[in-house]
């Protein structure tokens, strides 16, 4: 009976002097704890200290990357220009959270404001950058309500306005438009 794969009683059934377990996981077949449990206690050892040291790194990763998923609350300008009038310069919009939105306007003296509206009290982060690199950040606890800053530069020179405000519990974008 020998070679021609059948099994006689009391013995395993051999291929080219291998089990059958062994013809099947040498083709691939086997489960990965079949792998890992060849594996010899040094090679375990190595993997489970890189999987620990690892850890911390993967998880501030995705921390930060949910954070960071909705934190660009800054409003780019769009093509539109206005003419020789208190509206001139660009614009910007930011469809943000309800909980703070922002509105600019230029102030015709030389300076721009811009007004956050909270509907939830906490720290308001807000800042307006201009064409040389300047940003005017503001970082204040804030109620619920209006709260206006300023900046000695014109509207036309803004290139970017943004905001948010964590209440302590969750962080909101501030949506971003031009005032009425």
């Amino acid at each position: 009976m020998r070679g021609t794969g059948g099994a006689r009683p009391g013995r395993a059934c051999t291929v080219r002097g291998q089990t059958a377990a062994a013809v099947h996981t040498s083709v691939g077949v086997g489960s990965m704890w079949d792998r890992w449990a060849r594996l010899s206690t040094r090679t375990k050892a190595v993997v489970a200290v890189l999987v620990v040291a690892g850890a911390p790194f993967f998880i501030a990763g995705m921390i930060s990357g949910a954070k960071d998923s909705g934190s660009d609350t800054a409003a780019k300008p769009s093509a539109t220009k206005g003419a020789n009038t208190p509206q001139a310069g660009p614009t910007f919009t930011y469809p943000g959270d309800p909980q703070c939105a922002i509105t600019y306007t230029d102030r015709g003296d030389g300076s721009m404001s811009w007004t956050a509206k909270l509907t939830v009290a906490g720290e308001l982060i807000t800042h307006v950058t201009d064409s040389s690199g300047t940003i005017y950040r503001h970082d204040v606890h804030a109620g619920a309500g209006a709260t206006a800053f300023t900046a000695a530069v014109p509207l036309t020179q803004i290139t970017d306005i943004g905001g948010n405000v964590d209440s302590g519990s969750k962080s909101y974008g501030c949506s971003v438009r031009r005032a009425s």
